[in-house]
């Protein structure tokens, strides 16, 4: 049965089921043979008594995807296990799932094919559930925005065990293209393969640009489309993914595990606005309500409706969904929308608190970012007896940066946010902590090793 997820592409391969479907280091896969082994394999899960998810624990290889897709055909969600987790964080994902029980009697033809895990800064993630449709309605509308077609290549130089990446090879295969896997991201692998390729397609986060540049390869002129998500873009990433890409469409997105799409920035960075991510994804509907944050330039918090959003989160034997009774949910982000397109000032979830004010940190770095000898930044808030939490800025100074001083970093942000907004301490790292998922770790803890105070 070719589910929501796999019938475009099934059509797509139809005329020449002999074109490479799939690439990893030292073997292609002509559709054909791909096919064969998903269906190979669903047939084992459709002929097992057992209905709950299908864990999947092993390297982002042509196993992980026949598997993850074998699921999805017999109609089984399922569970994509990251392989860095501890043991004790592997234990509870599982614990957390093993107990979920998919309804199939109720929508048979579009089941819950996908249990991950958010991928917050701090604290446990959290498992939730998609159905089919939720993935594949939004095939059509990004194969026209980012033009990708039969004949083409998708890099995907990262882990499939993160949804930007596992999207990816699943909308490759829909729109006919064929995927690229790297069981690890290799700088200088990628690098070689994006020279040769003619019509290429690749998906990055911003931290893979900057290892990209530090090679001094490209410009990569058979690239014809860059798809960015996992983290903010900044001007210095714009000026990057320009040089190295001069030829592509290059889309940031913004969403959530939860949301899926919410906007897409193609235009780059706005001068006037660093926190702009671009017009509303096709099919989506965004509203800014009114919050304790919600302020004269109607900021607020941002709710989306669209076709697109997620299950709810696993909760035991079924899901616990927030969704309102209206179409539209949250995840606590806030922003403000305007004829030019949705900007955030930051997370609900990231918000400090310090003298009794507010402080969203995103809108502190968005305009740290911009300032020319700071590479990137991170700020955050530790505990302090008067302000009850101190903003603390933390700098990867640029190549070409003389010595950065408290002052003049100091005058700068006072020109463009509040005053209370500005760090009380401000340290040099050689470089920001990520998380697993390439996001920016903002645990004090880590930031402070091997940090310089900047007198």
């Amino acid at each position: 049965m070719a589910r929501p997820l796999l019938s475009g592409a099934f059509e797509a391969f139809r005329d020449d089921p002999s074109r490479p479907a799939l690439i990893e280091t030292g073997r292609t896969w002509a559709w054909s043979e791909f096919k064969e082994a998903v269906e190979a394999v669903a047939r084992e899960l459709e002929s097992s008594p057992d209905r709950g998810p299908v864990r999947i624990l092993r390297p982002s290889d042509s196993s992980f995807l026949v598997t993850f897709l074998a699921a999805a055909t017999a109609g089984r969600p399922a569970s994509t296990l990251h392989q860095d987790w501890s043991a004790p964080e592997l234990e509870a994902a599982i614990a957390d799932v093993s107990g979920f029980e998919a309804d199939l009697a109720a929508e048979e033809d579009d089941p819950v094919f996908y249990i991950g895990f958010t991928s917050g800064t701090s604290g446990r993630p959290k498992p939730f559930a998609r159905r089919q449709r939720s993935w594949s309605s939004s095939f059509g509308p990004a194969g026209e925005l980012f033009g990708v077609e039969a004949g083409d290549q998708v890099f995907l130089p990262g882990s499939l065990q993160h949804s930007h990446f596992l999207f990816g090879a699943v909308f490759a295969l829909d729109r006919g293209a064929a995927v690229r896997l790297f069981e690890r991201f290799d700088s200088g692998l990628l690098a070689r393969e994006l020279e040769e390729t003619s019509r290429g397609v690749v998906y990055l986060v911003p931290t893979m640009l900057l290892d990209l540049d530090g090679l001094e390869a490209g410009p990569f002129g058979g690239v014809h489309s860059v798809v960015i998500s996992g983290a903010k873009m900044e001007p210095h990433h714009w000026e990057i993914v320009r040089r190295l890409f001069p030829r592509a469409l290059v889309g940031e997105l913004y969403g959530a595990s939860e949301l899926s799409f919410v906007s897409v920035n193609t235009g780059g960075e706005a001068a006037d606005d660093p926190g702009f991510v671009g017009q509303p994804f096709p099919g989506v509907e965004i509203e800014i309500r009114p919050s304790g944050d919600t302020t004269e330039d109607g900021t607020g918090v941002v709710y989306v409706r669209s076709p697109y959003l997620f299950d709810g989160y696993v909760d035991g034997p079924e899901t616990n969904s927030p969704v309102g009774p209206d179409g539209f949910m949250t995840v606590g982000d806030i922003g403000r929308l305007t004829e030019r397109g949705l900007s955030l000032v930051g997370r609900a979830s990231n918000m400090l608190i310090t003298g009794g004010k507010n402080v969203h940190p995103e809108e502190v770095e968005a305009q740290l970012g911009r300032h020319p000898g700071v590479r990137e930044c991170v700020v955050v808030g530790v505990p302090h007896p008067r302000w009850g939490e101190e903003l603390v800025a933390f700098l990867v100074a640029a190549d070409d940066a003389g010595g950065l001083a408290v002052e003049p970093l100091r005058e700068y942000l006072k020109e463009r946010v509040a005053s209370y907004k500005a760090p009380k301490r401000w340290f040099l790292v050689e470089e920001i902590p990520r998380t697993r998922a390439k996001k920016t770790d903002r645990s004090p803890e880590r930031l402070f090793e091997g940090a310089t105070e900047i007198p």
